[in-house]
């Protein structure tokens, strides 16, 4: 049985083979709610705050910028859904990859607001920073084992891979953290839940924590 539960359904794709198990699925129907949210709740208005002057003032938030924030979050969702069911270490970091640049445009995107411009733009180098142990962890547990099949690495006796195994669940570790542990700690930053609206911010912290989720099975799968 694999670390995630008994296997549901497998969705062959060549090698990377994706997989549903009885953990994922739950996982994917949260998504899905959470997907839900921007897509059929109806334009805000919302609080904001001016760092420079002190003051407060309510903000009607335009149908455009609703837009492109619900196209961001959809694109959040989709890329943490293939997070979540992905069969192989390389997509996982692809997927991740984009779910940073997705969180990324949800926190700078708010009309008018150069602080929310700039904590995404520290945001973004942060994931930046984040891609070089990300993939390097990749490519250790690939020259160390030969595969990135996570059907492959978890059949595999302890120990497979020796050191490449181990400095590479390391990096991947740190580029995880980088790419997404980040993501909330910004979107509070930039006071997410008055700025960018309740449900967006939910989109951010949630995806992020089923993100973790999904990488705690994968380290479980490594020899």
């Amino acid at each position: 049985m694999y670390p995630s539960g008994q296997i549901l359904y497998y969705i062959p794709l060549g090698d990377i083979v994706p997989y549903i198990s009885t953990i994922n699925a739950v996982i994917l129907a949260l998504l899905l709610a959470v997907l839900a949210l921007p897509i059929f709740s109806n334009t805000d208005i919302y609080v904001e705050v001016d760092h420079k002057i002190p003051r407060i003032k309510a903000k009607i938030v335009m149908p455009r910028e609703d837009k492109i924030k619900a196209a961001l979050a959809l694109g959040s969702t989709m890329a943490a859904a293939g997070v979540v069911t992905t069969g192989d270490v390389f997509n996982f970091t692809l997927f991740l990859s984009l779910l940073g640049i997705c969180n990324m445009g949800l926190i700078g995107t708010t009309v008018g607001d150069e602080f929310a411009l700039e904590c995404a733009f520290n945001y973004g180098l942060m994931c930046l920073i984040a891609g070089l142990p990300l993939f390097g962890g990749a490519a250790l547990i690939l020259a160390g084992t030969g595969t990135l099949s996570l059907h492959q690495l978890m059949h595999m006796p302890p120990g497979a891979g020796g050191w490449a195994m181990e400095y590479g669940k390391i990096l991947l570790t740190a580029g995880v953290v980088g790419e997404a542990g980040v993501g909330p700690f910004y979107a509070v930053k930039v006071d997410s839940f008055r700025r960018i609206w309740g449900r967006y911010a939910f989109v951010i912290h949630l995806t992020t924590l089923l993100t973790f989720s999904r990488y705690l099975e994968i380290l479980a799968s490594l020899p």
